[in-house]
């Protein structure tokens, strides 16, 4: 009948507003079981990974990204004769764009949630059994943190894929591709370059930094630590 219809339907639609509801929640309010995480995340992404990234460039001898153009260059004075220091406000300013992307993904991801940077069936509570564990069980101990960087690094790229597209309409006042000009193509290429930079140093950093806070926060006194 269309009563029995009407109450199948229903349950499908109500599981469709309750996810919704669940991902607004996730941003407007996020479970946050360790305070500091989003402030430490926040200056690695948009201090530490930039800054490395910059130590590479001048290591490699590579030229310097867009990004990284002293804020006197854009009134005129040349690059090379801008004062010492003068690529902090330039590394500040793009890694604050990198630390949102990141903030959004990890509150996408859950990331801020005790399962995500602790250790599951951890074996801390006996001195031995750890060390009795085989490489994959080890491995599968960081099943969620890594599951939760992936899935927070997947939205952060997205929204810098995203965000260097919009820019560059902003650049050409129109969308552009490869082949329609050497002007063109060279910018593309340049931004295509880019954003896999910042995507690498910025997982590096921040994968390095999650690995380490969850085999820290696994332990015996901080498993049980309210913050």
């Amino acid at each position: 009948s269309n009563d029995d219809k009407d109450e199948q339907s229903e349950p499908p639609q109500q599981l469709m507003d309750d996810d919704k509801s669940d991902l607004f929640q996730r941003f407007l309010s996020p479970k946050i079981d360790d305070p500091g995480l989003p402030l430490t995340d926040v200056l690695l992404s948009q201090i530490v990974a930039p800054t490395f990234q910059l130590y590479w460039v001048f290591i490699a001898h590579a030229p310097l990204p867009s990004w990284a153009r002293p804020i006197s260059s854009y009134f005129g004075e040349a690059a090379e004769l801008a004062p010492r220091g003068s690529l902090l406000a330039p590394t500040l300013i793009h890694g604050a764009g990198l630390a949102v992307c990141w903030l959004a993904g990890a509150l996408a991801a859950k990331s801020f949630e005790r399962d995500a940077f602790t250790l599951t069936n951890n074996n801390y509570d006996d001195e031995n059994s750890g060390n009795n564990l085989s490489i994959g069980e080890k491995i599968r101990q960081y099943d969620t943190v890594l599951l939760r960087l992936f899935q927070a690094g997947a939205f952060a790229c997205g929204i810098l894929i995203v965000s260097t597209q919009i820019d560059l309409l902003l650049e050409f006042k129109r969308y552009v591709q490869f082949g329609e000009s050497e002007e063109t193509d060279f910018r593309l290429l340049l931004a295509s370059v880019e954003v896999i930079n910042d995507i690498f140093f910025e997982a590096v950093v921040l994968s390095s930094w999650r690995i380490l806070h969850a085999n820290f926060m696994s332990t015996p006194t901080n498993l049980t630590r309210r913050f």
